[in-house]
């Protein structure tokens, strides 16, 4: 299906672009790189970064073309080394036909189709550049890095209403698609690389509702997710586990809402948002036969523009994965159980700690503007708590509680 979603947006660019002579005048390509440089006291956040990584590297290029007053095609290729998550391999990060139905003073709609940004709060349609991002690393706690291809974008036609008052705008955006399952995605929900795969055959549901008050002085904002991904499990997941029965193929259904509030200033800029996320497995088994979790990820972050060139922030981030098990004390009393009851079957298995389920931090950062084209960012992170760092790049019976993070990042645009 996400093939032939392909095909068809590739054939009808092409017919266009035929019958237009002149297309190529009305082509905008802007590109970026980015090198960034992260130092963790404990833990690992993209690569060995307890010996410091320079495993965070983004390079992309991006481009529109206006075919007419009402079709313009956008797409970028993205290449991204991100510890394990990413290897750096080229790839379509969004292309999509953007069809305007109508167009007026006050009104306007129509459709995208295509590869297409999920609405999830008010950066991940622009987190994929390094100066639309507020920071270095985007809150953890919303904009999670360990599935980042998962949330970014999705194959499939979204429908747009904009509305224009005469004290701001309301955008209106809904739309169903495929998303990107990938092997982080199976780290971060299923906690572990098992044999069998995970992939997504089922269309998610997604939508935006968001006002601009004065300009964009005030913004509020409601986005929302459905998506269900599907595990197919092999032969030796079906194996019977030590403490019950072996896994078994099955979907894991998620439900992604996250609140915004901002305020722009002439200096000042305020942002606020939490996400609630919940996660069913159905008919998987095994170890995540019980699990039914109800978490919730929120920030608070304040920008000081100091001059045009030199910008400081200042968050605090907080998630649970749990919010009826805060900071994980109940969790943790079982996993101790189940650790006994391995020991006594023979099995050395350290419990996992209360820690994994949360995550708790102070950031604070700034940027310079070099020149209009370069950025020089840093920020530090005062940590407690492990919950957004993946298994992937972490034994979870083996992190430490309180960590810090050092990050700086150099960006180019053009």
């Amino acid at each position: 299906m996400k093939a032939r979603l392909i095909s068809i947006l590739f054939c009808f660019s092409t017919s266009v672009l035929a019958d237009n002579d002149q297309w190529y005048d009305n082509v905008v390509l802007h590109g970026f790189a980015s090198q960034g440089y992260i130092y963790t006291t404990d833990n690992h956040f993209f690569g060995s970064s307890d010996n410091g990584s320079f495993e965070f590297t983004e390079v992309g290029i991006n481009g529109s073309l206006r075919l007419n007053p009402k079709i313009r095609l956008s797409a970028q290729l993205l290449s991204r080394q991100a510890g394990r998550f990413d290897n750096g391999s080229p790839r379509l990060d969004y292309g999509l036909i953007d069809i305007s139905l109508y167009s007026s003073p006050k009104y306007s709609s129509g459709l995208y189709i295509g590869r297409i940004k999920n609405e999830i709060g008010l950066y991940n349609e622009t987190r994929d550049v390094a100066h639309t991002r507020s920071a270095i690393f985007l809150p953890q706690v919303i904009y999670f890095d360990k599935v980042r291809n998962t949330i970014m974008a999705a194959d499939g036609m979204h429908f747009y209403n904009n509305v224009n008052f005469d004290s701001g705008a309301l955008f209106m955006e809904v739309g169903a698609g495929y998303t990107l399952a990938d092997e982080n995605v199976e780290y971060a929900y299923m906690g572990n690389d098992w044999g069998g795969s995970i992939h997504n055959d089922k269309l998610g549901l997604f939508g935006k509702l968001l006002y601009e008050h004065n300009g964009g002085q005030w913004i509020y904002s409601i986005t929302g997710t459905r998506v269900t991904l599907d595990f197919d499990a092999s032969a030796s997941d079906r194996a019977p586990l030590p403490l019950g029965p072996g896994l078994h193929s099955g979907e894991i259904a998620i439900d992604y809402t996250v609140l915004s509030a901002q305020y722009n200033g002439e200096k000042w800029q305020f942002t606020g948002e939490v996400a609630f996320e919940n996660v069913d497995y159905i008919d998987i088994g095994g170890p995540v036969s019980q699990m039914h979790i109800n978490s919730i990820g929120y920030y608070l972050q304040a920008n000081y523009n100091f001059t045009p060139a030199w910008q400081g922030f200042v968050r605090y981030e907080e998630f649970q994965l749990d919010k009826h098990d805060w900071n994980g004390k109940k969790a943790a009393e079982q996993n101790i159980i189940n650790s006994r009851q391995l020991a006594a079957l023979g099995i050395n298995q350290p419990p996992v700690p209360a820690h994994e389920y949360y995550s708790q931090s102070w950031v604070i950062g700034g940027r310079w503007h070099i020149t209009q084209n370069l950025m020089l960012r840093t920020e530090y992170h005062i940590v407690d708590g492990v919950a957004t760092l993946s298994p992937r790049e972490n034994n979870v019976t083996d992190t430490t509680r309180k960590w810090d993070m050092f990050a700086m990042s150099l960006s180019y645009r053009f």
